[in-house]
């Protein structure tokens, strides 16, 4: 009998190397799981059969469900199972995430909804089902926003949680081993884990991202190293990915850190490295990163144009992202680098600054690398927001029409990129596919060396490598009829029926 039930919705990008622990989660179920609440997560990336799993659940009368969701195809796979639960029971529906929590008002109007949780959840779950089962009014509960008969009802905003405060992750309530792989990044890992977050916020205002300038705060040295040790010694982990918004913003707290890891004897690297603070970083703290572990540096460089770069407030210039390739070289880590493309103003000659960037980096640093180019898409709740809605943009005034807003896909209707024509949408949308294939493809076939399935899409992946390369080394990518065919074989990849460890 479960009390609780929490979904983690697929994203529609779901493979097994990329599928990561559902933390959110797990940082909210850690107050209620300490109480005795007996709480069920439902991961549906992982299980074909999670409407069965869920019915199951509902049918143990729980006293919340609870679902968490990003802006975009997950909002889709969120309602889908909001429905299972509507026609199976009258338990409430309790929405978190990064998207109610922008619009919270315009999600709590979803027929889908009863309850709003606003910003972080990691006190508030447990406080909704401590009222919710003693029959209280939800009115005391700081951050959150419910139905209450006709009403809508909006409380007063609750403070940041203090990192150091915090409760372990409750592992327990995951199967861990589903969540443990090789990695993309680490070469030599076999076991590696994403083991959540040691800081949230960013002091930074880079245009296009939700966590710009929020409150940056983090775990202690000594806890973060601590948290380290226990999953890494819990689970056998060679290798470990931190997800912070900004790792490298303390450098005392990272020299700390790394100290600390280097006994472990692991690879480790973190969510993103700004290039102007990677810059800065003394030599002697660039081998102790090296020695800890973290011979992999994750870069914001989102564009080699720095007009854009401007625009959009990164505060770096595309000077600063050569040198840090060089930099890296120097002191044998391996960059990788994170690029997006179709920004309001951008034009076609900036976009392809960006190409030649890439080609530069990669002939200045064998072993950088690229996980893509993204294709822009505006965000409620970001500095550029406003620009996009001043450049033409018409964004969703429902729940469920959000769930198309994907960044990786190509905008045919023109809803999310209007700045542009219906040609100049095709062009950067075939960019970023193209990327896709040059760049992701080939790190996501290294996850199978050493078998026959392996040696077999290194063969048959060799022509259309070079192909695919060579349109993107000489930029031609505006007239490609095959994207079509590459584009419903993506669709069929990732449909409802898609890949799944079980």
């Amino acid at each position: 009998m479960s009390d609780i039930v929490l979904i983690y919705p697929k994203t529609g990008s779901d493979i097994k190397p990329s599928i990561a622990p559902p933390h959110a989660l797990l940082a909210i179920a850690a107050m209620p799981d300490k109480a005795g609440y007996n709480i069920k997560i439902i991961d549906q990336r992982l299980y074909s059969n999670w409407k069965e799993i869920l019915i199951k659940e509902l049918n143990t009368d729980p006293i919340l469900v609870g679902i968490t969701a990003m802006t975009g195809g997950q909002i889709h796979y969120a309602i889908e199972a909001a429905k299972v639960i509507r026609l199976n029971s009258n338990v409430p529906i309790v929405w978190g995430g990064t998207h109610s929590t922008v619009l919270p008002e315009e999600a709590i109007n979803s027929e889908y909804v009863d309850i709003v949780c606003i910003g972080e959840g990691d006190y508030t779950l447990k406080e909704i089902a401590d009222n919710l089962a003693s029959k209280k009014s939800l009115h005391n509960i700081k951050g959150i926003i419910y139905s209450n008969g006709n009403k809508k009802v909006k409380t007063e905003g609750k403070p940041l949680a203090d990192m150091n405060k915090l409760l372990p992750i409750p592992w327990h309530l995951i199967n861990v081993e589903d969540y443990i792989h090789p990695d993309m990044y680490i070469r030599e890992s076999s076991r590696a884990l994403d083991i959540g977050q040691t800081s949230r916020g960013c002091p930074f205002s880079c245009g296009f991202c939700s966590q710009g300038h929020s409150k940056y705060r983090a775990m202690t040295a000594e806890k973060t190293i601590e948290m380290m040790k226990e999953a890494v010694t819990k689970f056998n982990l060679d290798g470990i990915w931190i997800r912070d918004d900004e790792f490298y913003v303390n450098q005392n707290r990272v020299v700390k850190i790394c100290e600390g890891i280097i006994p472990l004897g692991i690879k480790w690297y973190t969510s993103g490295t700004r290039i102007d603070l990677f810059n800065k970083t003394p030599d002697n703290q660039l081998k102790l990163y090296k020695r800890s572990g973290a011979d992999t540096i994750k870069f914001g460089a989102e564009s080699g144009n720095n007009r854009v770069l401007e625009f959009i407030g990164k505060r770096i210039t595309v000077e600063d992202t050569i040198k840090a390739n060089l930099k890296c070289k120097e002191f044998d880590l391996m960059p990788t680098y994170n690029l997006v493309a179709g920004f309001p103003t951008e034009t076609l000659e900036e976009t392809n600054d960006t190409v030649e960037m890439v080609k530069r980096i990669k002939a200045d640093n064998p072993k950088a690398r690229f996980e893509t180019i993204f294709l822009y898409t505006p965000f409620p709740g970001t500095p550029l927001w406003d620009v996009a809605i001043t450049n033409g943009l018409k964004p969703p005034s429902k729940l469920e029409d959000w769930a198309k807003w994907q960044f990786e896909e190509y905008d045919d209707e023109g809803a999310r990129l209007p700045w542009y024509s219906a040609k100049e949408r095709q062009y950067r949308g075939n960019l970023c596919y193209l990327a896709s294939l040059t760049n992701v493809v080939p790190s996501i076939m290294k996850e199978f060396n050493g078998s026959a399935l392996g040696a077999f899409f290194k063969i048959a992946y060799y022509l259309p490598y070079h192909y695919f390369n060579f349109r993107f080394r000489h930029k031609m990518y505006k007239h490609m009829p095959e994207m079509k065919l590459i584009r419903w074989a993506r669709e069929k990849v990732f449909a409802d029926n898609d890949r799944t460890i079980r």
